[in-house]
């Protein structure tokens, strides 16, 4: 069965540049709304495409300083030190899958910090709250990225809830780059200017990428963690589409014994990540292209920019290469296939995590 409320891979990936572009419109000022998290230790909760915004997040905060951590939404009812953290960050498109919804509702007896989420519209009313019979949950912040004002995406993969979130908190690293209160609106048009190139680029480098992922059952990334972001992309479009199997190696860990998972597959592609040629990139990578016939290098090498404008741009290039193997293996990214049965018991599961 396929998802009958989205629309074809090819209608969302035509429309991403003016959703895109639309985020930041200079006279929105959506990204103010992001400067609102309180100095100090963060736990980021997000779980399938929200987790590459939530790594992203998570690269900036810790770039302030912050200390942070990223979990899944089950994870929340079992942390043991979760006082020791000032914020509690939710990201979820919609607020109200569950996990998300259960965070949200019941209050965790030894977290007192601040609660926000990250959205697309407001999810939560006061009311809410007293449906659980617990009148005394503090103030959830509410930071929304869209407002309304832009033509809704119909995707079941994440697009724009994924980019447009990440474009708030790149431009919130461009204003701490300028010192200033406030980026101008000359400031936002030139960002905009920089990601409609950074989108013209990203689709003609999977375009002269001249390989068929027809057969492929299994694809490996290499990965670090300037590319955790980039690499949770990939990885969630095709698991979550069913279009192949991914696993996801850390760079220094794959010299510890995973480098075994290619030998035993050796056709299986390598999609290699990196912005930078380090020591252990220089390394690993010629070796690599010696012994194995399919490792695809996906860098932002032609770019001086800050890490953030660089993993926005392998964010970028992951997306479309997500939609090349979709295409090459008959699958619409935005549309699969899906178990009616288990999306009944499973996805709409409102019980305890």
């Amino acid at each position: 069965m396929k998802h009958t409320q989205t629309e074809t891979t090819a209608i969302n990936f035509a429309k991403l540049e003016e959703r895109l572009l639309q985020i930041n419109d200079p006279k929105w000022l959506t990204y103010l709304t992001f400067k609102r998290f309180r100095e100090g230790a963060n736990l980021i909760v997000a779980t399938g495409g929200s987790k590459a915004c939530a790594y992203y997040l998570k690269m900036y905060l810790e770039s302030k300083g912050d200390l942070c951590e990223v979990i899944e939404p089950r994870d929340y009812f079992y942390k043991k030190n979760i006082n020791q953290f000032k914020n509690l960050i939710v990201i979820s498109n919609s607020g109200k899958s569950n996990g998300i919804m259960e965070i949200l509702k019941h209050y965790h007896d030894n977290f007192y910090g601040e609660r926000y989420i990250i959205s697309s519209e407001y999810v939560m009313q006061r009311e809410d709250y007293y449906l659980c019979g617990n009148s005394e949950l503090p103030t959830l912040n509410n930071i929304n990225w869209s407002n309304g004002y832009i033509d809704r995406e119909k995707s079941f993969i994440s697009l724009i809830p994924t980019l447009a979130p990440m474009l708030m908190i790149l431009d919130l690293s461009v204003l701490r780059e300028k010192q200033e209160s406030e980026l101008s609106n000359d400031d936002l048009v030139k960002i905009n200017s920089k990601i409609k190139e950074l989108l013209e680029k990203s689709k003609e480098r999977i375009k002269n990428l001249k390989f068929n992922f027809k057969d492929t059952n299994l694809i490996q990334i290499l990965s670090g963690y300037d590319t955790h972001c980039s690499s949770s992309i990939l990885e969630s479009n095709m698991i979550e589409t069913g279009t192949s199997s991914v696993v996801v190696h850390d760079k220094g860990s794959f010299c510890h014994g995973r480098s075994n998972l290619i030998f035993q597959n050796p056709e299986s592609p390598i999609i290699y990540l990196a912005h930078q040629m380090k020591g252990l990139d220089n390394e690993l990578l010629p070796i690599l292209e010696k012994e194995y016939p399919n490792i695809f290098l996906f860098h932002t090498l032609d770019e001086d920019f800050s890490i953030f404008w660089k993993e926005y741009y392998l964010a970028l290039q992951m997306y479309y290469l997500s939609k090349k193997i979709a295409e090459d293996k008959g699958i619409d990214l935005t549309m699969p296939n899906y178990n009616p049965k288990v999306i009944k018991k499973l996805y709409r599961y409102r019980g305890e995590m």
